[in-house]
């Protein structure tokens, strides 16, 4: 008996992890990219699918859908710490682009806030 509750505790710990996701680099300096008007346009642009992406950027334009639809709930501390820089940056340095990477990533901005909050403290 005792065996049988200690499996489904071990099953239920199991059940109610949150798989995180898997980039290239969480080490990425962001705050380099956002400060260099044309690193942050070729990041933009990759993830836009109006440029190429290298293998770090393309790791992260994989993620950017699901983690603005599910508010970065699967980022860990360094992917939310990038997030909030690379948005922030792009709305600051880039607005117009800002704009079109919402309107791509939340057509019909349901989702924005929500990410916002989650990435603002990182």
């Amino acid at each position: 008996m005792k065996i049988i509750l200690l499996l489904a505790v071990v099953g239920a710990a199991l059940a109610n992890e949150v798989d995180v996701y898997t980039t290239a680099n969480d080490n990425l300096d962001m705050q380099a990219v956002v400060n260099d008007p044309k690193k942050l346009q070729a990041m933009t642009d990759c993830f836009m699918d109006k440029g190429p992406c290298g293998p770090v950027a393309q790791s992260y334009k994989l993620i950017v859908p699901d983690s603005i639809a599910r508010a970065c709930d699967r980022c860990n501390d360094a992917q939310k710490h990038l997030a909030n820089t690379y948005v922030r940056g792009l709305y600051w340095n880039l607005p117009d682009e800002y704009k079109n990477f919402m309107k791509k990533y939340d057509p019909h901005g349901i989702y924005e806030d929500n990410f916002r909050k989650a990435v603002k403290d990182y």
